[in-house]
């Protein structure tokens, strides 16, 4: 086995799955803006089916990309899933904020209420994030955007 380098070994590095199935969650289908379906965020997709995607095989590139995180990191609990605990965690390739600066991110969304963001499961998950640390991680409600964590910084 080889040694982890020092600079990584105090961080917890979430493992990734293969993919857990989404089950009856179709959060990602009403929370996500998608612009080439003329999709506003909050609003049911016209193509789900109340159990998946029906164009799943012809989505827009945009579904494609896009990483609902519960089902990619095992650390994350069964709970946790966006229909169980109103919190949706994705990696986006945007920050959530309009004067924050583009680029790979964790957000973790309230889905139904901002005092999901605050319970102790997901507070922990948040922590785990952080512990990893690469990533800039953003806390999203109808509140607005919160910065947890920048991310690595790199000297300009």
């Amino acid at each position: 086995m080889r040694p982890v380098p020092r600079d990584r070994a105090a961080r917890t590095t979430p493992i990734a799955s293969e993919t857990r199935a989404c089950g009856p969650c179709t959060l990602c289908c009403r929370v996500l803006e998608i612009q080439v379906l003329d999709k506003p965020a909050g609003v049911l997709c016209r193509h789900n089916t109340g159990t998946g995607c029906g164009i799943y095989r012809d989505r827009p590139e945009v579904c494609a990309r896009w990483n609902c995180l519960w089902r990619r990191i095992d650390a994350l609990p069964d709970g946790l899933r966006p229909d169980r605990s109103g919190v949706m965690f994705s990696l986006e390739s945007r920050s959530p904020a309009s004067d924050a600066p583009d680029g790979a991110c964790i957000v973790g969304r309230a889905v139904r209420d901002a005092d999901d963001l605050d319970r102790a499961d997901t507070a922990e998950a948040f922590a785990m994030f952080v512990r990893e640390g690469s990533l800039p991680v953003w806390k999203v409600s109808e509140r607005g955007a919160t910065l947890v964590h920048p991310g690595l910084q790199f000297p300009a």
